[in-house]
């Protein structure tokens, strides 16, 4: 099946056309995506519950700095939800980063003998973590119910626009990362390194207030982090907690720019790919 990518016609049609033929290549999209879910967890023996008990440890780690060490969770007695939130969700984003690279690097051969939309890789690389993220909030209120007493209110109803806004920004993070892996193969290597820098430099899994000693100006550019006016968001919907307007309009900015940046450049430059590969 022949395609027209956005980068061999960049007009509006151009798009229309090369969005009407992703929409044709989505089953394919989607078993790619089960096939390696299925691949990804046949050789251990707790198989899919891996996606879950990952961000579990992380989390028990954090508890243990942050929570005890620290005593974080003197001074917020839902700590225990608070911080999973923030851990299961910031998962969902350095997950979808690596595997966003990896799509393209782990077809080339679909790549070198089969034309279809590019941008497929990434997206299906997003379902794959987030069906595991879907789970993790399965998980979420099985854990914060017995700790924190924690059960899905009204606020619920906002969950799935959290997801959406969310696994955008999360596409548009993948495009970045799969375009980047063809001309930088060590891509993979630093990505981890930089989701690590990246949690532990945000007000994710510790709360702002320990920024109260560093003036306020130190405050409001951590509120520029765009995982946490996300995170805001996704606290709203699980906990009921009051949404940090601020943070939450600057994420949608980001959102915009990673987000739909990242889905533009991929496409635009998808046609450059095989060669390079």
């Amino acid at each position: 099946m022949s395609t027209v990518t956005a980068s061999q016609a960049p007009s509006l049609s151009g798009w229309r056309t090369y969005l009407r033929n992703l929409w044709r290549w989505r089953e394919f999209g989607w078993f790619l995506a089960m096939g390696n879910l299925t691949a990804r967890n046949a050789s251990t023996s707790l198989g899919f519950f891996w996606w879950v008990l990952n961000p579990l440890i992380m989390a028990a780690v954090y508890f243990l700095v942050f929570g005890v060490i620290f005593e974080g969770r003197r001074g917020d007695a839902d700590f225990v939800a608070w911080l999973l939130a923030g851990v299961f969700v910031f998962n969902y984003t350095a997950t979808a980063m690596t595997s966003g690279a990896n799509s393209i690097l782990a077809n080339r051969r679909l790549l070198v003998n089969i034309r279809f939309p590019r941008l497929v890789l990434p997206i299906s690389a997003i379902i794959e973590t987030g069906i595991g993220f879907g789970l993790s909030m399965v998980v979420y209120y099985v854990i914060v119910w017995p700790a924190n007493g924690i059960l899905p209110g009204v606020t619920i109803i906002w969950l799935p626009f959290a997801i959406a806004l969310h696994t955008l920004f999360n596409l548009g993070l993948a495009g970045w990362t799969a375009r980047l892996a063809i001309p930088f193969r060590d891509i993979n290597n630093l990505i981890p390194h930089l989701n690590r820098l990246w949690l532990y430099l945000s007000p994710i899994i510790w709360p702002l207030s320990f920024l109260d000693d560093h003036g306020e100006l130190i405050g409001q550019l951590a509120r520029l982090n765009p995982m946490f006016g996300i995170l805001s968001f996704y606290r709203l919907a699980l906990m009921g907690r009051e949404l940090d307007v601020f943070a939450f309009v600057v994420a949608l900015g980001w959102v915009l720019l990673i987000g739909g940046g990242g889905i533009v450049s991929f496409v635009r430059h998808e046609g450059n790919m095989v060669r390079h590969l």
